[in-house]
């Protein structure tokens, strides 16, 4: 049979190779085609000649070529498997694309739906808040009228906020904590006001920025008012300008939420109860912005300046709690981060007035409260270069409760003036840590005569409206508190000679006498500053120092005036002070211990004044002074004077103090001019026969 008309195979009879042929030849392919013709004709009907019309000439298609292939009609090429693959990767790039295109869009949607709700949501809270006034707080008729005139809801919910609004939002607060809520309510009650510091009600977000313990402003105007008027130019600690400038902006540069909310806490004790009523707690209150400032004081903020002024607050506020010995800890923080803090964006000036406020509270600290024999660091920078001193237009008035910022003339403050000097006073009070903790070597006669004669230059360089301290002239309390420090800086730059051992006769008796003029001087403006603003806007730190006054006189000189009186004399101003600040209760009762060791005749009323002794115990005692005693540790300083200091004592005193080229000092501290008699003087203590040595 012959193999020249052999016939095409069906598509899938054979193989890919055998549709291109094959080359080779010999018997074996002899027999492979004899097999394949009888296959053929005997599946083929149709014979040799059928198979024979069926076949294509040599143009045909396999099947199996690509598209380009079959439509071209042309012999295929062999396709790999890495175009496959190509091919398969860009299919699904373009798939993925477009997967990516779809869900940009879904995201987007879904972010305004969330948007939406939101914003209705938060329409639905304020329309909330109006509906439930209508028909209760008598706004109705305000209600309608702003609606048609077109406000929106938020803008009459903001107004009904501020007409009442702690217990317009009651229900809306869980029940363990509408006690607090209760408090702030019932003592907004009492001040409602606008709050001094210019805010525009229709953009107020004072609550929802600084503190979450109140949304009144006239609460926080008060508050406000109460601390830049007694605490502000006592421990100026901040620029107010700049502070009241960020509050109102919302800015960050020189206010916090901290710095708020410790601000408060330190007023609250100012606040006067007799304007209250039974069921307003002010401690509670006062509590609950230190809890606030407390939480607010984040790590990440500590370098932060506004912090670092927090927390030397917070000291003061603590301190006037009688909690020193959680209290001081905050003021070695706020020392602390002082070195590393940032500015922020505040100027040279307020980083000043900072700096010298914080360490002069620091060394007072240390040199009033005695917590702690060291010596406090101090700033190396020049006393307020950056600030101006001479153009401060401040004013004062004596503010106690809402209306006097009305009602009361205002005179020069001075405030800025008075930290310059306060900062230039204890500057002097370090150099006598300094000396008497041992780290100048032992303490000479001339290195405590140049101290001492420092005390009485800065004394002598005062501006005059900072000289004046008699009741006639009506100084600003800041000025006398400033005048009240010097006297008792210089008793305790006095005091450990006295009881070193060291001197004799009329040396001995020259010290004693310095030290009794000086303490008499302070009582005489102590009492100036009873008799203009009472003892019950004191600060803390005055506290010490009336006690320690009143120490001097009664062991230095118990006859003049007599020593019953002084006690008379310091347990009274401590329990007015009482009132707002519950340390003095500790240092009545410390006093009083003081003058039962000293030998003193109690007056008759002393219960009365202060309570029996043993009302307060050893944490009380610890809580007040961090130590179990107020007065000065004496027996740690005298270790460190010169033993030989009596020998060259007169020699050095002509040398230094009365020294021809420098002003010269009296022979005693300046005596304060007698004050005009006024009714009271038996209440007064009989204070002006301490002018009589």
């Amino acid at each position: 049979m012959s193999f020249g008309s052999r016939p095409i195979a069906a598509k899938s009879d054979l193989p890919p190779q055998n549709i291109l042929g094959d080359s080779s030849s010999g018997s074996g392919n002899t027999a492979s085609g004899t097999n394949s013709t009888s296959r053929w004709e005997s599946n083929d009907s149709g014979g040799t000649s059928d198979a024979s019309k069926k076949r294509r000439g040599p143009g045909g298609v396999a099947t199996v070529a690509c598209l380009e292939c079959r439509k071209a009609r042309q012999k295929p090429h062999s396709k790999t498997r890495k175009e496959y693959l190509l091919q398969e990767i860009a299919n699904l790039k373009r798939d993925n694309s477009r997967l990516k295109s779809a869900n940009r869009e879904v995201t987007d949607a879904a972010a305004d739906l969330r948007e939406k709700h939101h914003g209705l949501q938060v329409l639905h809270d304020w329309q909330q808040i109006i509906l439930d006034t209508i028909g209760r707080n008598g706004h109705d008729r305000d209600i309608i009228k702003k609606l048609r005139g077109g406000e929106s809801s938020e803008d009459i919910a903001r107004w009904l906020c501020n007409q009442k609004p702690i217990s317009t939002h009651l229900h809306m607060v869980p029940d363990n904590e509408r006690s607090l809520v209760d408090i702030v309510d019932a003592f907004e009650h009492h001040y409602r006001r606008e709050d001094g510091l210019g805010r525009d009600k229709r953009s107020d977000t004072l609550r929802l920025r600084w503190t979450e313990v109140t949304a009144s402003q006239t609460l926080l105007g008060h508050l406000f008012d109460l601390y830049f008027t007694w605490v502000h130019p006592v421990h100026m600690l901040f620029s107010e300008v700049d502070f009241k400038n960020s509050f109102r902006d919302n800015s960050d540069t020189y206010c916090s939420s901290a710095l708020v909310n410790a601000i408060c806490a330190m007023a609250c004790h100012l606040v006067d109860a007799n304007d209250l009523e039974d069921d307003v707690d002010i401690d509670a209150l006062a509590a609950a912005f230190m809890n606030q400032a407390r939480h607010e004081v984040l790590p990440q903020n500590y370098a932060l300046l506004t912090s670092v002024q927090a927390l030397a607050i917070m000291y003061l506020a603590d301190l006037s709690s009688c909690k020193a010995r959680s209290a001081t800890g905050y003021l070695r923080a706020s020392v602390e981060f002082l070195k590393a803090a940032e500015l922020d964006g505040q100027s040279p000036a307020a980083r000043e007035i900072s700096s010298w406020g914080i360490q002069t509270l620091n060394t007072s600290s240390t040199g009033i409260t005695y917590q702690k024999l060291y010596a406090p660091e101090v700033p190396h920078m020049a006393r307020f270069q950056h600030v101006d001193t001479q153009g401060d237009s401040a004013v004062w008035r004596f503010y106690r409760t809402v209306g006097d910022q009305r009602d009361l003339p205002v005179r020069p403050s001075y405030a800025i003036l008075t930290a310059c000097y306060q900062a230039a006073l204890f500057r002097i009070i370090h150099a006598s840590l300094n000396l008497y903790c041992g780290l100048r070597g032992v303490a000479t006669a001339e290195m405590i005569l140049i101290i001492y004669r420092r005390y009485i230059d800065w004394e002598h360089d005062l501006p005059p409206v900072l000289k004046t301290v008699e009741v006639e002239s009506r100084p600003v309390p800041h000025i006398l508190f400033l005048h009240v420090q010097y006297h008792v800086a210089v008793v305790q730059h006095l005091t450990p000679l006295l009881q070193s051992g060291c001197f004799d006769g009329p040396n001995l008796q020259e010290l004693r006498r310095l030290v009794v003029q000086h303490a008499q001087s302070g009582a005489e403006i102590l009492e100036h500053y009873r008799r203009l603003y009472s003892t019950r806007y004191l600060m803390p730190m005055l506290s010490f120092c009336i006690v320690h006054l009143g120490d001097a006189l009664i062991r230095y000189s118990p006859q003049d005036p007599p020593a019953s009186d002084m006690v008379e004399f310091v347990l009274g101003l401590l329990q007015q002070a009482s009132v707002g600040f519950p340390i003095c209760g500790p240092l009545q009762e410390l006093f009083q211990r003081t003058a039962v060791d000293c030998g003193t005749k109690m007056p008759p009323n002393i219960d009365a004044i202060a309570g029996p002794l043993g009302s307060y115990g050893v944490d009380d005692i610890l809580d007040a002074c961090t130590r179990l005693d107020y007065k000065q540790p004496v027996d740690q300083s005298r270790r460190h004077i010169d033993e030989g200091i009596a020998a060259e004592w007169a020699t050095k005193w002509q040398d230094i103090v009365n020294s021809p080229d420098r002003p010269q000092a009296p022979p005693s501290t300046r005596r304060l001019s007698r004050s005009s008699s006024s009714p009271g003087s038996d209440q007064n203590m009989r204070i002006n026969s301490l002018l009589n040595t």
